[in-house]
């Protein structure tokens, strides 16, 4: 009979970095986590995190998690990345302002909001298809969903997954639109200033 306990699988729900000590889910159950009880460590523990561990008790007949592993990490965004994404917005939300005076302005963030967070489960979806050897999703199809307005969500996904922000052919192609996002935004505001003028420079002589 094999009694080598069940390895199983959950994600941390809190984390005290003073004491060392939390807890996660495993779908059904609350357990405990203590710093001392990770087989490795690779990192700080933090909320998000995807770790592996068999069903064990503490010195006080306590239910915790033991042999843990940490398998895959969420991060958060620092400061400075929030604040990078706010400045890219200000346009964007600018020319949204000014296209609420003709258009419905709920309906309007509405469909900001919801592209966005449709590109973020897709990212969502893609990392978790990634990580299991399953279907992947076409890079092609994350573009289409950056470019229709989603690229907000796109900027968060990358960051707080982890995913598609080392590959440079991939960003190079996220950046530009995201670029494209902000020349439209501003050139609506200058009442299309900067395409007339271009059109203006490539216009031959009459």
């Amino acid at each position: 009979m094999n009694d080598t306990p069940a390895q199983k699988s959950g994600r941390i729900i809190e984390w005290d970095k003073k004491k060392g000590f939390g807890f996660l889910h495993d779908g059904t159950h609350r357990i405990f986590i203590h710093h001392r009880d990770f087989a490795a460590h690779r990192k700080v523990p933090e909320p998000g995190d995807t770790v592996t561990f068999i069903v064990g008790q503490d010195v006080t007949g306590r239910t915790c998690a033991q042999q843990a592993l940490i398998t895959s990490t969420t991060s958060r965004l620092k400061k400075k990345q929030w604040f990078a994404l706010l400045l890219l917005l200000v346009a964007p939300a600018l020319a949204l302002h000014r296209l609420s005076l003709r258009f419905d302005a709920l309906l309007l963030i509405i469909t900001a909001v919801v592209l966005s967070a449709a590109t973020y489960v897709i990212y969502w979806w893609d990392k978790n298809q990634a990580r299991s050897g399953g279907w992947r999703t076409a890079e092609s199809k994350l573009h289409l969903f950056e470019l229709i307005g989603g690229w907000p969500g796109a900027f968060i996904a990358q960051r707080r997954l982890q995913h598609k922000c080392s590959k440079l052919s991939f960003l190079v192609v996220f950046w530009f639109i995201v670029i494209a996002h902000q020349f439209v935004a501003i050139d609506y505001l200058l009442n299309w200033r900067l395409t007339q003028s271009a059109l203006q420079l490539i216009q031959p002589p009459a």
